[in-house]
Formats: C-alpha cells, structure tokens, sequence
C-alpha cells in the first residue's frame, strides 16, 4: 500500500512540474521568431499584419511559434524556423509551401479547387482542399488517404 501511495505521489508531483514549467507566451514582435521564420513571413506575407504570435515552451519538447495573421491566416513554426502548418482559411496556400507533386496530383485529381491548408511532419504531409476534401501523402509524396 504504502508503495502504491509513493508511486502516485511521484506521478502527481512530476505532472503537476510539467504544467508548471509551461511557459506561453503571446507577443506581436516578429523579432521573437527564429530568423528563417521571420524571412518566411518577409518574402510569403510581406503585407500581412500579424495581430498576435503564441510561443509554445514544453518541458519535454520543443519550442513553437504559432503566428496569427489579422486577416485569418495562420501560420506555425518549429523551434528551427521551418513551417510545420500554414492554413489560409478560404484563400489559396501560397504556392512555394507546396511540393509541386502534391500540387500537380491536387490539380489532377480536383481540377479548381485550391490547397487552403497544408501541414507537414517528419512522417506525412496533410492538405486540405477548398472543397472541404483532406488528403495524406507520405514523405515520397504518395496519396495514402482521401477524407
């Protein structure tokens, strides 16, 4: 018995540190982004106003920029730099943040619709169509999934 309460003990106390140790941070300074993520935002939204940006600090992970644009569009960031999500709402991803297989299977399979969203990780890449349409590719961009 005493064993169990000691374990749990444990755990809440390491749970209860983890939430602790969470530190958010909400800014508008572009200053604040690693420097590859603030050249993205010069060169892909050069006249988009950000109304807010959240620094995500996990203990156990990395750091994450998610930059919120007055005009709805968002954009996220890995503690690198490098885009991990860009969803423009109703508006057309800008085209340099789609691999162009993905692009071309997009327009082949659903001719007139736009990619509104796209987020990538160290396994797949997911879009989303104008349509409502949400597609899986694999890093070899090959289709996996359509929902």
């Amino acid at each position: 018995m005493k064993k169990t309460i000691a374990i749990l003990a444990v755990g809440f106390i390491v749970s209860a540190t983890a939430c602790a140790d969470r530190k958010d941070v909400i800014t508008r300074n572009t200053g604040d982004l690693p420097a590859p993520a603030q050249a993205t935002l010069n060169k892909e939204f050069p006249e988009g106003k950000v109304s807010y940006i959240k620094i995500e600090k996990e203990l156990f992970q990395s750091t994450t920029y998610e930059v919120q644009f007055v005009h709805g569009a968002e954009i996220a960031f890995n503690s690198k730099g490098e885009w991990i999500e860009v969803d423009c709402k109703r508006e057309a991803v800008p085209a340099s943040f789609i691999p162009a297989p993905i692009k071309s299977q997009t327009d082949d399979m659903f001719p007139g619709e736009s990619i509104t969203k796209i987020e990538k990780d160290s396994r797949d890449y997911e879009v989303e169509l104008s349509n409502g349409v949400e597609l899986k590719f694999d890093k070899r961009f090959q289709l996996r999934e359509v929902d």
